[in-house]
């Protein structure tokens, strides 16, 4: 008979190959007591380990069936079988999301929102009943044709508060999804999770982990523990929240159910009268005042710990940050009035009221702000602030794009560029501006002379 046709337990066929991994097989079988298809996961035996593969498939088996939830894996049974252990699990018809990256190559923007989103809920619900996975990876997340995902491997997972014996002195996990804690050889806790969370939704939206790859683990090892990262390219809307979730120091980091709930807003509409996201402290260092608002350059950036915003926290070694109020308004104000000459006509009695000054037109200003900066581009937010008594029906910011920089990507605006000339109007949703209240949009600029070009804007209301 052929091993795949070989029945197990006396109740499960194995029918073929699923996957394997360094310690175990994973088959498709067909449970002909039920009559459905399961995956079961057998462990390999490794020479001098004695009777860790059976703690090892028993943990996994207590753990993982503790945890019920639409983007998890759900465990079913645990047996032994002439000698070897075998784990039941729900058969989930996809791939991982290792080969998906391999044939489609990096995700959209949208699609890995949607893979954290439900990876990080599965994983909430497992903190929240203290349990740590330990290895979230691009190999452990399954994603279905349709787009679902699915969180699996609770093998190197165990719960808070169990003790770590076995583990000490090694490092578990999957080195370039490591959190830099553990890379240093301390304990992994929970941030330590959310750290792997963001370690490999980066690698789904650029195609390499944060810190790349190498054959030299030492190598990799100083990248991660130094935090010698580089913000991802095409996160627009979603960097913010990757660069929290993978600061090098673990109380930096949101938990998993502050995650889930950034990853739900980003690229989404403040609804109107929301209270405004917490402002960035700045340690101004120097400015410029020339008939414009100063430019201020700062050393460093503190997020104010709230739940729900998407600002990006800093990293260890954060990168300079300018902002800049260099902003014009459409609103024109009156001239300042020129005293009267004898050829001018009678003067105006001291006594006399003045006469109306002319109507100022209300309008909008514009704020142009540097948040990230890497070394051949950086990042910025533009906040529209709403200067009328009145509505905003919609907005328009122009700019002419200072030399050596370019825009590679925008979001929550709709562009039009001729030559240098910049204009962006409002993504419809956000054109509705109450009084005092604010929208904004976001974009990644190139820059080619090392320093982030800050504009001077103009906007008009509608």
């Amino acid at each position: 008979m052929a091993f795949e046709e070989q029945l197990v337990n006396g109740r499960y066929r194995l029918l073929g190959h699923l996957g394997r991994g360094a310690m175990s097989l994973v088959w498709r079988a067909r449970d002909e007591r039920l009559d459905r298809v399961v995956a079961v996961k057998q462990f390999l035996h490794e020479p001098g380990a004695g009777g860790d593969v059976c703690e090892r498939a028993l943990r996994e088996a207590r753990l993982a069936s503790r945890l019920r939830h639409p983007h998890a894996v759900a465990v079913y049974d645990v047996f032994e079988d002439a000698g070897s252990m075998y784990l039941v699990m729900e058969y989930v018809p996809a791939r991982s999301l290792t080969e998906l990256l391999v044939q489609r190559g990096p995700l959209p923007r949208c699609d890995v929102l949607r893979l954290g989103r439900q990876i990080g809920a599965a994983l909430a619900a497992a903190h929240g009943d203290w349990i740590l996975h330990r290895d979230v990876t691009p190999n452990n997340v399954l994603v279905t044709d349709d787009g679902v995902a699915r969180i699996t491997d609770f093998g190197i997972s165990r719960a808070l508060g169990e003790h770590p014996a076995a583990d000490d002195g090694v490092i578990v996990g999957t080195l370039p999804y490591l959190a830099p804690e553990v890379a240093r050889g301390g304990e992994a806790g929970l941030p330590s999770d959310v750290y792997s969370l963001g370690a490999t939704l980066y690698t789904a939206l650029e195609g390499t982990p944060p810190f790349g790859t190498s054959d030299d683990p030492i190598t990799l090892l100083r990248r991660i523990t130094e935090n010698q990262l580089t913000p991802p390219a095409h996160g627009g809307p979603l960097t913010a929240v990757l660069l929290r979730m993978l600061e090098r120091d673990p109380a930096a980091r949101p938990s998993m159910q502050e995650t889930v709930d950034l990853l739900a807003v980003v690229g989404k509409p403040v609804p109107a009268g929301a209270p405004r996201r917490p402002r960035l402290r700045r340690a101004v260092v120097t400015g410029i005042a020339a008939g414009l608002t100063s430019v201020s350059v700062a050393a460093g950036l503190a997020l104010a710990d709230r739940p729900g915003t998407t600002t990006a926290a800093p990293v260890e070694h954060p990168p300079t940050t300018i902002t800049a109020d260099r902003t014009v308004s459409s609103t024109t104000t009156a001239p300042a009035p020129v005293p009267a000459r004898a050829t001018d006509g009678p003067a105006r009695h001291p006594t006399s009221p003045p006469p109306p000054e002319p109507a100022t037109p209300s309008g909008c200003t514009a704020r142009y702000e540097i948040t990230n900066v890497w070394p051949d581009g950086a990042q910025a937010q533009v906040t529209v602030h709403n200067d009328r008594p009145t509505r905003l029906t919609g907005w328009t910011v122009t700019w002419v794009q200072p030399g050596g920089s370019g825009i590679r990507d925008l979001w929550n605006g709709t562009l039009s560029q001729t030559g240098s000339s910049v204009t962006v109007t409002d993504a419809g949703w956000n054109a509705l501006v109450e009084p005092d209240g604010s929208a904004s949009f976001g974009l990644n600029q190139n820059t080619t002379a090392g320093r982030p070009a800050v504009p001077v804007l103009s906007c008009q209301a509608n």
